[in-house]
């Protein structure tokens, strides 16, 4: 096969991978081109890239999954090659065949290898045929949900359903009785069908307390295909992922063999071109079942790199540009171990709802040369992150000499962490790594549900503490350097002297006053919940004070996003809220309704006015960062009005359906 050395590239993504791609290739040689829509006009990856072209509005279906506008921008630049990153159109037969069609490579595999193995349908036949053990299951052609509710029947629950055009949680979900069969499939197959243009789905055995392992393979046009071992994927929420490692701690060296060998036959099966992965369910019991295939790179492609030094972005470049593999599968060698998490927009305290809002602050800890921690990211301070792509907003890896050095590493990172002006899963990520039955390599794909509420539990009791009394003597200190006060009054003075200055908070919906007095030149007498602490000022400056509180010293980061706080220090993260000085009122009949509990757009109105409802029953479906959320009645009552229509795009905390009680 002819080489052809690319001169410049187009990377068909966003954020954190575009920016993983144009680096592999400024240090390759290689031009870039980035694409965009109007809400990620201003983004650090356009600006990385020599060339940039809109591709239209913010939702995907707009842009980024534009066939022809990607096709177009590439003959527009002049790019000779594309780099579809992962999602959006990176599982796109049709895309890879447009271009072909168009005179350019798409780096990747090629289009025939997509279409049998991005579909897991058809890859579980061709599984099969290669001798892999398959999940049982169903992945035939007729789709209706009348076949799809037979044929779960006849699996037996729990069932798992998945889109079968593309993975990362999109159009999936677990049914566990009969009842919830038909709701399932919509939901499952109206998501599939809006983050890949298909609603195909597939039907799977769901097996309880099994690890999620998968192979990284690689092939190239002249015959050569290996695996560079294995991922383990265990740690989800919603069914996807957010912790990766390699090795696997379940996995030995008589299994590695046998899941990579299954991994490189699936592969040979179709003569596989470039990334893939395989994706495999390592049963309690060690046995081990084919799933699916990603024909793509991966999100957890770092942590292969990690172990085995190599740069998997530029090995898909060199294989599209025709060259062979530089090794064969005797070379290879993992070293150490790799842990990475992903660091995500989102609540974990409120069923992992996704998080929007302006990133007011943002700190991510010095990358040292040799000191084993790497940062993927595509965000910056002042971006705002919006509903309508993913909400994942950097990823940290870790690499130490074994795995529990990866782990305080990948630790030590997150703390240093912080991301102020929206929550993220940032803690939660901490107190997963530290659990100690994840430490014990105990972890499986349903460990996160089944301690969660030890994972979202604050198990620092002075985190709230000293994080409230760190705001209430920042906002003082604040004040003072503001024109409001006189410069003549001395600082904390009040009108009543029998009364200390204080300010009331809210923590979770809580309300917490906190007061203090000044006993010396910088020094105070803080009073919170039922203690008193004294706190010294050492500094204060706008976004920052620091503390010296009953002997210790910490700095705190603080971000203000209108009646929010946002406070980070080396105990954790809290989100202060400072309730109205003059609440409103609110009828009966309003505590009982419905609330956006985040930004998105209404897919779906599940009743209608007049209709009576029982706590729990369905009423909105809403859409925010690629995925379905549904909103439940609070009690029982009757629907008095319905305050929004499909399609609208609503605020947190709007209005949604009013309800008056029964």
């Amino acid at each position: 096969m002819e080489t052809k050395a690319f001169r410049k590239i187009l990377v068909a993504n966003r954020g954190e991978i575009a920016l993983r791609v144009m680096r592999s290739c400024h240090a390759m040689g290689i031009e870039t081109v980035a694409v965009y829509s109007d809400a990620d006009a201003d983004s650090p990856h356009v600006r990385f890239a020599g060339e940039a072209v809109l591709l239209g509005p913010a939702p995907a279906q707009e842009s980024y999954l534009r066939i022809e506008k990607i096709i177009e921008a590439a003959s527009r630049t002049g790019a000779e090659a594309i780099h579809p990153g992962y999602g959006f159109l990176s599982e796109n037969a049709e895309f890879a065949e447009s271009c072909v069609a168009a005179g350019v490579v798409f780096i990747g595999p090629p289009p025939t290898a997509i279409r049998a193995m991005g579909l897991k349908s058809s890859a579980r036949r061709l599984a099969a045929e290669a001798g892999a053990p398959v999940v049982p299951g169903y992945n035939g052609e007729d789709q209706s949900v009348k076949t799809l509710r037979a044929r779960m029947i006849e699996i037996g629950f729990p069932v798992l359903i998945k889109a079968s055009a593309g993975g990362g949680g999109k159009g999936m979900r677990v049914v566990r009785v009969r009842s919830e069969v038909d709701s399932a499939i919509e939901g499952a197959r109206r998501e599939a069908e809006k983050a890949f243009g298909d609603g195909s789905l597939l039907l799977e055995k769901y097996v309880e307390g099994a690890r999620h392992v998968e192979v990284q393979i690689f092939g190239d046009a002249h015959g050569n295909l290996v695996h560079l071992f294995e991922r383990d994927c265990s740690l989800q929420r919603r069914h996807q992922k957010v912790v990766e490692e390699s090795p696997s701690p379940a996995v030995n060296e008589e299994l590695r063999q046998k899941m990579g060998e299954a991994a490189v036959a699936i592969g040979r099966a179709i003569g596989y071109a470039n990334a893939g992965t395989v994706e495999f369910i390592l049963a309690p019991s060690g046995e081990f079942y084919f799933i699916e295939v990603n024909t793509r790179l991966q999100v957890e492609h770092p942590v292969t790199e990690m172990i085995t030094g190599l740069d998997l972005v530029r090995l898909q470049i060199e294989i599209a540009e025709g060259r062979p593999l530089p090794f064969s599968q005797g070379d290879l060698k993992a070293e150490g171990h790799a842990i990475e998490a992903r660091l995500y927009a989102e609540d974990p305290a409120n069923d992992f709802l996704p998080s929007t809002g302006k990133i007011l602050d943002l700190h991510l800890p010095a990358i040292q040369e040799g000191g084993g921690v790497r940062i993927d990211s595509g965000i910056e301070s002042g971006m705002e992150v919006g509903i309508h792509y993913d909400p994942m907003l950097a990823k940290l890896v870790a690499r130490g000499e074994n795995r529990d050095d990866a782990i305080r590493k990948l630790i030590y990172a997150l703390r240093q962490s912080s991301i102020q002006g929206l929550r993220t899963n940032r803690d939660f990520l901490i107190r997963t790594l530290y659990h100690p039955d994840f430490k014990r390599g105990r972890a499986h794909t349903g460990f996160i549900a089944e301690h969660l509420a030890e994972l979202i539990a604050d198990d620092d009791p002075r985190l709230n503490r000293d994080s409230l009394v760190a705001a209430a003597l920042y906002l003082q200190n604040q004040w003072r350097e503001s024109k409001e006060l006189l410069d003549e009054l001395p600082p904390s003075y009040r009108n009543n002297p029998y009364r200390d200055p204080s300010i009331k908070f809210q923590i979770g919906g809580e309300e917490i006053g906190v007061s203090w007095s000044q006993t010396g030149p910088g020094v105070y007498r803080a009073r919170v919940f039922d203690s008193t602490v004294t706190a010294l000022v050492l500094s204060s400056a706008p976004g920052v004070i620091r503390i010296e509180i009953d002997g210790v010293q910490r700095e705190f980061r603080i971000a203000e996003a209108g009646d929010e706080l946002y406070v980070h220090s080396s105990l954790g993260a809290r989100v202060i809220k400072r309730p109205s000085r003059h609440p409103m009122r609110h009828a009966a009949s309003e505590q009982a309704s419905a609330n956006s509990p985040m930004p998105g757009k209404v897919l779906k109105i599940l009743v209608e006015t007049g209709q009576k409802v029982s706590a729990g029953d369905p009423l909105i479906i809403l859409e925010a960062m690629k995925m379905e959320h549904t909103m439940r009645a609070a009690l029982d009552g009757v629907v008095e009005s319905i305050l929004v229509a499909a399609g609208e795009v609503v605020g947190p905390g709007q209005l949604l359906v009013q309800i008056t009680s029964a």
